[in-house]
């Protein structure tokens, strides 16, 4: 029978050296009564013998091999399995005791007394029995695994689903505002209106695609919120919000995930400069990191209303620290800082690629 790829030489020659020691443990009590107490040594040393040595090791060894190997023959339903065992464990007991007989390695050759034919099956049922535990603690060992990475990988989708609902969504809100302003301006103010509307069609041709991917270039991420913040200046007044980029040099193409500037920009409009009667600034800030030398710090600053208990806990931040979380793991972290004079800074510091 050939070895199984789960049987290398390397695992048959340490069970074989194994068994040695195993053997001798066995015959100890033999060779100590025969040696130092009044038993009878007989021939060949006695008890403690090299044949009966090398046959007892032979035997532990074979039946080790023989229950591993004969594993693939037993039933798989539980209860043709337990009976499967029984069969399995007389049939290495009776094979081995023949082996062993037909080596020379035993006295009476097939004539063995009812004590040693117990000993033999003790000793194949140890083995059945330890091979049958190995074999399923592996097995639950690699289901344990198996379902470990599928948990993880559940959680990823679901992280990206949430990702993509929170993207999809678009800011309804945010669309019907600017079209209810757009028609106010109409009749009102034609080249406002047009105007306007531009800064509409530039944010949507900047948006719609980022929401069918994960991660963009840092220099999409800013013309996407350079519209969004735009389009926000036009409907609210540009005397109650002003805009300020600070963006380093070389970093057009460096990847972050989509759309996480937007969210930052989005909460700074809604819990910032919305609940101010006369407005604020809005600054975006990218740039290398000062404190952690291969980090980018992204950055956007308010002068609005500062921190509330709103601010950490809406939706849109909660799934940009998952984002984060699943793409980056403990590298990147979303936090809220106090602003000065007043308003309040949300900071994404994430790997720089």
């Amino acid at each position: 029978m050939p070895i199984r790829p789960d049987l290398p030489l390397r695992a048959l020659a340490a069970g074989a050296l194994l068994s040695l020691p195993l053997a001798g443990a066995l015959l100890a009590p033999g060779w100590l009564q025969c040696h130092v107490g009044e038993g009878s040594c007989g021939d060949g040393g006695g008890p403690g013998g090299l044949r009966a040595w090398l046959g007892v090791a032979f035997m532990l060894w074979s039946l080790g091999l023989g229950a591993v190997l004969t594993r693939r023959w037993l039933p798989r339903s539980p209860r043709a399995r337990r009976i499967g065992l029984a069969v399995q464990i007389a049939a290495l007991s009776l094979a081995s005791l023949v082996l062993l007989a037909l080596l020379g390695l035993v006295e009476g050759g097939l004539h063995v007394s009812p004590y040693a034919l117990q000993m033999q099956l003790t000793f194949a049922a140890c083995a059945c029995l330890g091979a049958e535990f190995h074999a399923r603690a592996r097995r639950g060992e690699a289901a344990a695994e198996s379902l470990h990475r599928d948990e993880a990988a559940l959680a990823g989708r679901l992280d990206a689903a949430r990702a993509a609902l929170l993207q999809a969504q678009v800011e309804p809100h945010f669309l019907f505002n600017t079209l209810a302003h757009l028609r106010r301006l109409a009749s009102t103010d034609a080249g406002a209106a047009r105007a306007m509307l531009a800064d509409l069609r530039r944010y949507l041709a900047a948006a719609l695609p980022e929401l069918r991917q994960s991660e963009t270039p840092l220099a999409r991420e800013l013309e996407l919120v350079r519209a969004f913040l735009a389009l926000h200046q036009r409907r609210i007044g540009p005397e109650r919000l002003t805009l300020r980029f600070d963006v380093a040099p070389g970093l057009d193409e460096v990847v972050v995930p989509s759309t996480c500037l937007l969210t930052l920009a989005e909460n700074a409009i809604k819990h910032g400069i919305g609940p101010q009667v006369d407005g604020g600034e809005i600054c975006v800030r990218a740039g290398p990191d000062p404190d952690n030398a291969g980090l980018l710090r992204l950055e956007v600053a308010d002068t609005g209303a500062g921190m509330s208990a709103s601010n950490g806990g809406g939706t849109g931040l909660a799934t940009l620290r998952a984002r984060l979380a699943a793409a980056y793991g403990p590298a990147a972290r979303l936090s809220l800082h106090l602003n000065q004079p007043r308003g309040l800074i949300a900071r994404v510091q994430l790997p720089c690629r």
